[in-house]
């Protein structure tokens, strides 16, 4: 058995396999209604469960999800977690179809999808939450710590807490450094309580 470490370098993959290896198992119903490309999945075998891969690009709004009350005992969660504007790129608001034009507008799109995963997932549940912080007007937006907050509201209890330290150079939005660069993420596990 190999141990676990709360702190990884790599991708988002990487991690995916080795939180996998700890909190899931064959029984399990496992829903990423961000899944995209598939990318946090690549380094597990998605057989050994029954796994619901959907996005709003397969037509599955994550606010709004057709799976029955109680039904699903891991939901993972991963939108856009930058505001929009002229520096970030297009592609991410057209891909989730939503107005990130600022930090309040994503902290709302995560309540959206925690709230709909107090609906659908079963007792003792979990959901698992990728997210980064960002800077907005020159001031730090701890997301993470915000999104613990919300999740705590709305009755989940903190599991685990993992950080990515990707391993490529983050973009640069502007053309002079004003902060150091974020190039590490998040990936909250909270468990449901009621």
């Amino acid at each position: 058995m190999s141990v676990i470490l709360t702190g990884l370098y790599g991708k988002n993959s990487d991690l995916i396999s080795r939180v996998s290896e700890m909190y899931l198992t064959p029984d399990m119903t496992v829903a990423d209604v961000t899944y995209g490309r598939g990318a946090f999945w690549s380094n597990v075998n998605t057989d050994k469960f029954k796994f619901l891969p959907t996005d709003l690009q397969t037509g599955t709004d994550f606010t709004d999800l057709p799976y029955n009350d109680r039904s699903i005992d891991v939901l993972v969660l991963d939108p856009p977690y930058m505001h929009g504007g002229a520096t970030v790129k297009n592609s991410i608001n057209k891909c989730y179809k939503n107005q990130n034009d600022s930090h309040e507008s994503v902290i709302r799109l995560y309540a959206g999808g925690i709230l709909e995963a107090t609906r659908v997932l079963k007792k003792g549940g979990q959901i698992w939450i990728k997210t980064q912080d960002e800077i907005e007007g020159a001031k730090q937006r701890l997301t993470h710590c915000e999104l613990i907050t919300l999740l705590e509201i709305f009755g989940f209890r903190i599991v685990d807490l993992f950080v990515l330290v990707q391993d490529t150079m983050p973009a640069m939005r502007e053309k002079y450094q004003k902060t150091a660069r974020k190039n590490h993420s998040y990936l909250i596990i909270a468990g449901f309580r009621r």
